[in-house]
C-alpha cells in the first residue's frame, strides 16, 4: 500500500485492518485491477472512529465485466454485501458490511468512466491512475445528503444497509452529545 499524508491517522483507527486487507486483495489481482483510491475522509486525513472506507477499485480498461464478477473476492468474509448499478457502463458500486461493523463503499469503474469530485490518492497501483479521471470540486454536504435521501426514497439500499446508516447517524449524535458535555464553555 502507497503512502499518502493523511495514512498515519488512517493506521490508528479501526478500519486500518480491513483497509489495508482489500488493499492487497486488489493488488494480488493485477489481471483484474490497474490499483485503488481512497476518498472520502480518510484520504483526508480526517477519519473517526465512526468513518467508513470510500474505495475506488479501478479496473482494466477492457476488463471491467471480469473485474466486476470477481467482486467478491474484494469483500471476502463480509457480514452483508450491497451492489448497486450506476447508470453508466462500466461503474457499478459493489459495498459491504463487515463482521466488526465497518462499512466499505467501493466503487468498481473503469479507468474514466466517473469524474472524481474532491480529494483522492493512490494507495495502490500504477502511477497517475487519478490522471485517468476528470476531476471536479467536491460534493457539498447537501448535494450528498440529497443523493442519499434519493436512494433512500427510491428503495435503492437493503434494509441492513438503511439500519446502519441510521446507526450511524444516531452514534454521531451521541458521540456529539458527549463531546458538548464534556468541554467547560466559555463565558
Amino acid at each position: 500500500m502507497r503512502d499518502w499524508p493523511g495514512r498515519a491517522h488512517a493506521e490508528t483507527l479501526r478500519v486500518w485492518p480491513e483497509l489495508a486487507q482489500v488493499v492487497r486483495r486488489v493488488e494480488t489481482q493485477p489481471e483484474l485491477f490497474l490499483g485503488a483510491l481512497l476518498i472520502g475522509s480518510l484520504s483526508r486525513g480526517e477519519g473517526d472512529t465512526l468513518s467508513d472506507i470510500d474505495l475506488i477499485a479501478v479496473t482494466r480498461l477492457d476488463g471491467w465485466q471480469d473485474a466486476w464478477d470477481a467482486r467478491r473476492t474484494l469483500s471476502n468474509g463480509a457480514l452483508a454485501i450491497f451492489d448497486r448499478f450506476e447508470d453508466k457502463p462500466g461503474v457499478a458500486g459493489h459495498s459491504w458490511l463487515t463482521p466488526d461493523l465497518i462499512k466499505v463503499e467501493c466503487l468498481v469503474t473503469r479507468p474514466g468512466a466517473i469524474r472524481l469530485a474532491g480529494d483522492a490518492v493512490i494507495i495502490a497501483g500504477v502511477d497517475g491512475l487519478i490522471d485517468r479521471f476528470e476531476r471536479i470540486a467536491p460534493f457539498t454536504r447537501d448535494e450528498i445528503n440529497d443523493y442519499a435521501a434519493g436512494l433512500r426514497e427510491a428503495e435503492a439500499i437493503s434494509d441492513v444497509e438503511r439500519a446502519y446508516d441510521d446507526l450511524i447517524v444516531v452514534l454521531r449524535r451521541e458521540v456529539l452529545s458527549r463531546r458538548e458535555v464534556s468541554s467547560p464553555q466559555s463565558p
